[in-house]
């Protein structure tokens, strides 16, 4: 059964753009290898994980839990790039005496995509935050539709495991769309930080996300 899914989903038009998010997993592994020396990356890797594990899940025609794992592979990622700044709230966090409120996250005054937040790690981008919280919220939202169980999206998702041309494409999406945010937010948050060795192990992935975001570009001009 599953093998049978698998094989229609790389058959799918959308086969070149299963490569791509496949890819993506090395590309986020060398983020981790690289950041383990600047912070606890225990988040990131955890939102590797569930990024993998949501990949299986929608080549396998296993959608809803596919839709489950993006929203928490951005939650995941979100955390991190929270806790990274704030050395006393990690230790808090790690020690079970903290949570992250998605909320807190988000905010638009102290959140990680206010310019408050941005400002003080790469203040050239500070006015790209708001667009980018834009796209967070609406892929949150429609990730958590598939969480919660509504309706709608109940009705949608396969009565047995099978193939889904429709959810396939529009987990891509997402998954597309959740890619170019995360990079955006390691990018932003660490790459002033990094050896120009460092830059070299992630540029790939920084240009084939950012490329359209000239202050990243500048990363790479030889000075």
């Amino acid at each position: 059964m599953y093998g049978e899914v698998i094989e229609k989903s790389y058959q799918s038009p959308h086969d070149s753009k299963l490569a791509e998010l496949f890819q993506f997993t090395e590309d986020l592994a060398s983020w981790c290898e690289v950041l383990a020396c600047h912070t606890d990356t225990t988040l990131l890797i955890s939102a590797l994980h569930e990024y993998e594990l949501g990949f299986q899940a929608a080549v396998s025609g296993q959608y809803r839990f596919a839709f489950s794992a993006n929203r928490y592979f951005i939650e995941q990622v979100c955390k991190f790039i929270c806790l990274s700044s704030n050395e006393f709230h990690l230790r808090q966090w790690k020690g079970g005496y903290r949570d992250i409120p998605w909320n807190s996250i988000i905010d638009n005054d102290s959140g990680i995509f206010s310019v408050n937040f941005i400002r003080v790690f790469y203040s050239e981008i500070e006015s790209e935050g708001k667009h980018i919280l834009g796209l967070v919220l609406k892929l949150y939202r429609e990730t958590s539709e598939f969480v919660h169980g509504n309706f709608l999206n109940i009705r949608v998702l396969p009565k047995n495991i099978d193939f889904d041309e429709n959810l396939l494409k529009k987990w891509l999406d997402n998954m597309e769309t959740a890619k170019f945010i995360v990079i955006f937010l390691l990018c932003m948050r660490f790459s002033k930080d990094l050896t120009k060795n460092d830059l070299n192990k992630l540029e790939d992935s920084i240009k084939d996300e950012l490329c359209g975001i000239e202050e990243f570009n500048l990363l790479f001009i030889e000075k």
